[in-house]
């Protein structure tokens, strides 16, 4: 496939996305893998969360899409405890009894290991014994066990830091985290990682796999440019250009498009089915890191995250790897299907080039922005009088995306524009399902105290390109008092 053609056939899908067409009319795959991360269970006994509840709808999703292997990308323990990795032997011996789908044919499991199972601290967390009824199981943590005979014992196979393993004749490398890896955010080495991938990458001209829970370096947008180099797993991986990539740890929401990654392989960065999050900064994000100003307290609650849970599935073409991304709370799709060209990147899935065909949300017709003057809670709870602009979400229709975030500015006479950027209020959930008014908050002390005050309103897709705005013009509102 040529990089026009991919240009064209990738407009083409943004199209037809809205109506549920499918530009591929071929036989079917070569090979089906279920990908999901982060699982997070706490033991049998500790069912808050939903974990193991949505853990076993994902692998029972898997079984009725018939799933030739189950790629899970670490932090399968919330904890880091036995009982926990025990529990997830157990749903997986359930739903596949004998390593095999309901309709008898085989399935492979394909897990590895994360920070919170081997990073040898999880169990030590503060609320390890919270969640834990069992006292006795939070000093039981997988880091002080055998590894080796304790995932012989649960899965029936032999264990190493970093495994080969084939399905349907390809090849998938997964590199564990490092026991005792510890905490923090860092791209952690896998030993072993460039002699594996050698090992698995027989013929340039198929792809092959390869997981690691976090991610490499440089291939998130909020990692600094230039930071790859500085990556041991990437300097592995940079020589691979038919590898594919899979990393988990972030609870990315797999709506946004910058999940797919492409520079001198591709990579796609994991949700989890625990929960998930957007990147940060937004004034309802998740984290509150990458903030335009770190010093000022956000004026918004963090997106309820709970029931936000999502998985990949991918299924591999001749010619093509095409990957759904799933909201497996509202059982719903939670965008287009990503297509990446095989068998090595040509140019055509790196961020510029999917930025230059994409197209800006917009908001639907007659929508309407409103304002109020509210009393509210900031980030740090702390009661502040607050000027709220709430307006309707921008949904996907006519071939344009959804809106992945809002940009809000205030402006007035003699006043600095304050810029904010805020997400839906369910930005984690399918399209259809995120009906819920857009609000974003300002700090009353933030806006001029007399005069009038617009706000601009422009919804954005992934990639930063925004549709036509919304503006309201309001005199600065006292208290309790909405227009």
């Amino acid at each position: 496939m040529t990089r026009r053609s991919f240009f064209g056939q990738a407009t083409a899908a943004s199209l037809m996305a809205a109506t549920g067409c499918s530009l591929w009319r071929e036989s079917a795959p070569r090979l089906r893998v279920g990908v999901c991360s982060d699982v997070h269970l706490l033991t049998a006994n500790d069912k808050h969360w939903h974990g193991d509840v949505l853990f076993e709808k994902a692998l029972r999703l898997y079984d009725s899409m018939k799933a030739d292997a189950v790629l899970l990308c670490g932090d399968i323990a919330d904890c880091g405890l036995v009982a926990e990795l025990e529990y997830a032997a157990e749903i997986w011996h359930r739903v596949f009894p004998g390593g095999r789908r309901s309709d008898g044919e085989p399935i492979v499991q394909l897990f590895h290991l994360g920070d919170h199972d081997t990073g040898g601290f999880a169990h030590k967390y503060p609320w390890a014994k919270k969640c834990s009824k069992d006292p006795s199981a939070v000093n039981h943590a997988i880091v002080n066990e055998d590894i080796p005979a304790l995932w012989r014992r649960l899965f029936g196979e032999e264990w190493s830091p970093v495994q080969v393993k084939t399905v349907k004749g390809y090849s998938f490398v997964l590199g564990h985290y490092p026991v005792n890896g510890g905490g923090g955010t860092g791209d952690i080495p896998i030993p072993g990682l460039a002699e594996a991938l050698a090992k698995a990458d027989k013929d340039s001209t198929k792809p092959f796999f390869y997981a690691q829970h976090r991610p490499v370096y440089g291939t998130l947008p909020e990692m600094k440019p230039g930071i790859l180099e500085k990556s041991a797993n990437y300097q592995a991986l940079k020589d691979h250009p038919n590898v594919l990539a899979f990393f988990g740890h972030c609870h990315r929401n797999c709506a946004d498009e910058l999940n797919l990654w492409q520079g001198a392989f591709t990579a796609v960065h994991v949700p989890s089915t625990n929960y998930c999050g957007g990147r940060g900064g937004r004034e309802n994000s998740f984290s509150v890191g990458n903030h335009p100003d770190k010093k000022r307290v956000q004026q918004m609650q963090r997106s309820d995250v709970d029931h936000t849970n999502q998985l990949l599935f991918m299924s591999v073409y001749d010619e093509k790897i095409v990957i759904s991304r799933r909201d497996i709370w509202n059982d719903a799709s939670m965008g287009p299907d990503w297509t990446i060209p095989l068998p090595s990147p040509d140019g055509s899935c790196t961020e510029a080039a999917r930025r230059s065909v994409s197209l800006a949300p917009e908001f639907p017709e007659g929508a309407k922005a409103t304002v109020s003057a509210v009393r509210g809670k900031d980030r740090a709870k702390k009661d502040v009088d607050q000027i709220v602009v709430a307006f309707p979400a921008a949904h996907a229709a006519a071939g344009r995306p959804r809106a992945y975030d809002y940009e809000v500015v205030a402006s007035a006479d003699g006043f600095k524009p304050f810029v904010r950027r805020v997400f839906s209020t369910r930005p984690c959930w399918a399209d259809a399902k995120d009906t819920e008014p857009v609000l974003c908050a300002f700090g009353k002390f933030e806006l001029p105290k007399s005069g009038e005050v617009a706000f601009t309103i422009r919804p954005c897709n992934a990639y930063g390109v925004a549709g036509k705005p919304l503006r309201i013009v309001k005199p600065v509102l006292s208290d309790n008092k909405a227009s």
